[in-house]
């Protein structure tokens, strides 16, 4: 087993895989800015943001590129750009020759630039101007191609130059998003080791205490001075962990999926408040299974999944897309009703129904805590607060497992049968 390390961030992250080498610098933006395109000898530059994001930050980077006798070409969005054909296209429509792309902003900023450099070779760094997201350091970018999200390979930044001036000064509702999301790791983690447990799934733990150190950091510090320094550390931190184990599992659980549900039904608001606002539900469930008797647990081997009955939940919330919903995850459900399977995995939990109560109450201890945090940043901590009604909400954990097949707590409850359980006591 790997030992677990602690992980402090200090000034300068460095992230090696191969030939690749990351940096997250903290102190002196412009000028180490300045000094790392002399050193890399980069001339040409496309500098894409919007109109927000180029008074905060992008001017600043354009006069440091011409101090440093560079030649730059401004990509200007509009405010609340999306990172669709039209994006990508006027960036491909102005890129002409360029050493290196700088991408100034947060989620959608960092996603077109990330895909478009993957696409064309060309290196890229980062100025964020919101501690909203964590994929900052991510391989992959969202996408919205013919009006769905979908995830797209892209390249990792060469470096994240941060302007904290920038990050304390940003909108208020982009900092709750970014706290969400980051909280959303109590959660994802707790899932990736109940599918570790259960499963064997591979599970890297070195990996599972760094980003449990960064949330914790993180919770610990709302209200202090050095706050937005910890999230915006945690979310950048998340997103190289992520690269690390070439997966979003140490970043991404069931709380995820319900957020990807809320977004097919277009709730709208920031995809980090409903990952933070899910976050709360999902913790009620491992809550359940914390007080779920062995006893309980093994009556559940004689369960079987209603397979019409679901294909039916499938149609009600997922229209219109649902047949292709049912296609893909029919062997899996199928595969609930195996006699030899549900014993397999009954015996397991009840064998390890102990190392799963450690883990959960490691996390549940810190939900005051949580709460806590929440009505200082005055997060929605109730599914109405963000527009979700009563059926849609009841339904969402019925329907988040099929979002993705990774193994979550949704999953282990789909499995037991004891969803609407839970649910009604909400």
């Amino acid at each position: 087993m790997a030992a677990f390390f602690k992980f402090f961030l200090l000034h300068k992250i460095n992230f090696k895989k191969g030939r690749t080498k990351m940096e997250v610098v903290w102190e002196e933006p412009y000028e180490s800015f300045s000094r790392f395109i002399n050193k890399n000898g980069y001339k040409s530059l496309l500098i894409i943001c919007d109109k927000n994001t180029f008074d905060v930050c992008a001017v600043k980077v354009k006069e440091t590129v011409e101090k440093s006798n560079g030649k730059c070409k401004i990509v200007c969005f509009e405010a609340n750009i999306i990172a669709d054909e039209y994006a990508l296209g006027k960036v491909l429509f102005e890129i002409e020759q360029a050493d290196i792309f700088v991408g100034v902003g947060s989620g959608t900023i960092s996603d077109i630039t990330r895909y478009t450099a993957y696409k064309f070779k060309v290196p890229f760094v980062l100025f964020p101007t919101a501690p909203s997201m964590d994929g900052f350091a991510s391989s992959v970018a969202a996408l919205t191609i013919n009006g769905l999200k979908t995830t797209v390979l892209a390249s990792s930044p060469e470096a994240i130059f941060v302007d904290m001036e920038a990050i304390e000064n940003s909108p208020k509702i982009l900092k709750k998003a970014g706290f969400g999301d980051l909280m959303g790791k109590i959660t994802a983690l707790l899932d990736w080791q109940l599918s570790h447990i259960i499963f064997d799934e591979t599970i890297d733990l070195e990996v599972l205490q760094i980003v449990k150190d960064t949330y914790l950091k993180t919770l610990n510090s709302v209200g202090e001075n050095h706050f937005y320094k910890n999230l915006l550390e945690g979310l950048i931190t998340s997103g190289i962990m992520m690269a690390r184990v070439n997966s979003s599992r140490p970043a991404s659980g069931c709380e995820h999926h319900l957020s990807h549900f809320w977004e097919y039904h277009r709730i709208i608001t920031y995809h980090g408040i409903k990952v933070g606002l899910a976050t709360l539900y999902v913790l009620r469930f491992y809550e359940h299974f914390l007080n779920l008797d062995k006893s309980r647990i093994l009556e559940r081997k004689e369960y079987r999944v209603d397979i019409e009955s679901w294909k039916d939940m499938i149609k009600r919330g997922f229209q219109p897309t649902f047949e292709s919903i049912i296609k893909q995850n029919i062997g899996r459900v199928s595969k609930l009703n195996d006699k030899e399977f549900r014993s397999n995995v009954i015996n397991r939990l009840v064998e390890k129904k102990e190392v799963i109560d450690k883990l959960i109450r490691d996390a549940i201890g810190m939900y005051g805590e949580l709460i806590d945090a929440y009505k200082k940043l005055e997060m929605p901590m109730n599914y109405w607060e963000i527009g979700i009604d009563e059926n849609l909400f009841k339904i969402s954990f019925l329907c988040a497992p099929n979002i993705r097949e990774r193994f979550t707590i949704l999953h282990l409850y789909e499995f037991l049968g004891l969803t609407d359980e839970v649910v009604q006591s909400f």
